[in-house]
């Protein structure tokens, strides 16, 4: 079977069932157990190009946020800075993150990441990372002689 195209599970179909048996507040009463610790990312696939768009709202300048690469993946760390002064115990409902951050992606290994580039846009960073042909099976010829 082809990794590529292994299925996955429904975890939207899996999350519906859960709010209907545990009821309507179960998800927002785990998130405050188990808070999100970064930035919601998406990460898609292309012919050409593997793209990664992670939320990253507020940012002022770019030395509130750092691309590296580790081994295969690309590492994005970061501070958010809430935009608002109130105490933790004014909060009601928290589930948006706020403070420092490290989300390292694992990247397909046809990914040309000396040729990445990303630019910040409306609370959106928008990674482009170009994805080397995939190897195919090649021809081989023979000389007769």
């Amino acid at each position: 079977m082809n990794p590529k195209y292994s299925p996955k599970p429904d975890w939207k179909g899996l999350q519906a069932q859960v709010g209907d048996v545990l009821g309507p507040d179960f998800w927002q009463d785990i998130a405050s157990i188990i808070p999100l610790t970064g930035p919601r990312v998406d990460m898609y696939e292309t012919p050409q190009e593997l793209v990664i768009v992670a939320e990253l709202p507020g940012l002022s300048s770019p030395e509130q946020i750092q691309l590296s690469f580790r081994e295969q993946s690309l590492l994005i760390r970061g501070t958010l800075v809430r935009p608002y002064q109130v105490l933790d115990q004014q909060m009601l409902l928290a589930e948006r993150f706020f403070g420092a951050f490290e989300r390292a992606i694992r990247l397909p290994g046809r990914a040309v990441k000396e040729q990445m580039h990303a630019r910040y846009h409306n609370g959106l960073l928008i990674i482009r990372i170009p994805l080397a042909p995939e190897d195919g099976e090649k021809v081989v010829p023979i000389q007769f002689t």
